[in-house]
């Protein structure tokens, strides 16, 4: 096998193995509002010292980057109803960064600021929200 083969060879398991990482969150939806959770990479692992469990949710605290143009929240709140079961031993999140605007005066200028949402969490079997889904 050539050089150029190795090295395409290398980039096809690379992709593959990305896609079947996200392949467990496509097709998962928020048990409530029923949006879909994943939008091409919208989701991903967050560590458990980022997450607070409740006996109502989870609160979830993730940085941002500086760029932002506005301060994102403190924490977000996960109820209870809207957690999903996560296949592995760890906390997922799917969040999409949403577009906004204000008014600066009224009915003449608008601002635009950025800022995530949550669309969908996933949390480990057997703790406090998932009891053996």
């Amino acid at each position: 096998m050539g050089q150029s083969q190795r090295h395409i060879a290398l980039v096809w398991l690379i992709l593959a193995g990305d896609a079947e990482a996200h392949d467990w969150y496509t097709g998962k939806t928020d048990p409530i509002l029923h949006y879909n959770c994943c939008g091409n990479k919208d989701c991903h692992p967050i560590d458990s010292s980022d997450v607070r469990a409740t006996k109502d949710g989870y609160y979830v605290r993730l940085t941002r980057p500086t760029y932002m143009n506005e301060p994102q929240g403190g924490e977000w709140f996960i109820p209870r109803e809207r957690v999903q079961a996560a296949p592995d031993d760890r906390y997922h999140i799917c969040e999409r960064l949403m577009t906004f605007y204000r008014t600066v005066t009224p009915h003449m200028n608008y601002e635009t600021f950025h800022r995530f949402r949550w669309t969908c969490f996933f949390a480990p079997m057997g703790t406090g929200s998932i009891d053996g889904m």
